[in-house]
């Protein structure tokens, strides 16, 4: 089991400031007649800041979630967008769209479910879905431009590390 440490906290932290934040300061970013949430667009970047980043966006949505027009059965959604989360870490590792997508799935079918309940709108799927999918294209944008500003990682081969070690 990995300790934590100040950065896991910092991830922690940042990432759910961030969903928090942008959900309840900024609202949701509108498009045409969809408003799209402003902390979804930060999903995708699990797959490179690790379970810290799950655990806050997770975190700052329930904060979010306290504040939302749906009421106190939104505050399942952290829990399931949670889930939702492993799935697409775990995903990710072979391909961060297939990761995206179970999440995208995921997430949309429960809030199409919770809003049609809810709210009673005929129109719930479609919009859930849009607003979904909107959020995670922008998401995967950012994460592949926060992927090529990261340092690469060379791998180090055994001999590399046997002649190192000999030298130390």
């Amino acid at each position: 089991m990995s300790r934590l440490t100040s950065t896991h906290f910092g991830i922690f932290v940042i990432f759910a400031a961030i969903y928090a934040a942008g959900t309840l300061a900024l609202g949701n970013l509108p498009l045409g007649d969809l408003q799209v949430k402003t902390g979804e667009i930060m999903t995708p970047l699990v797959a490179l800041f690790g379970l810290a980043s799950v655990l806050g966006l997770a975190f700052g949505q329930f904060i979010a979630n306290m504040a939302s027009p749906l009421g106190p059965l939104d505050l399942i959604t952290p829990a399931i967008s949670l889930g939702a989360l492993i799935v697409l870490r775990a995903l990710a590792k072979r391909s961060i769209l297939l990761g995206v997508a179970a999440y995208y799935i995921i997430s949309s079918t429960w809030l199409s479910l919770l809003t049609s309940v809810v709210t009673g709108r005929s129109d719930a799927f479609v919009t859930s879905f849009a607003r979904q999918g909107i959020a995670m294209v922008i998401g995967l944008a950012v994460y592949f431009v926060v992927k090529s500003r990261m340092p690469r990682q060379e791998p180090v081969n055994a001999e590399q590390a046997r002649a190192t070690e000999a030298s130390g």
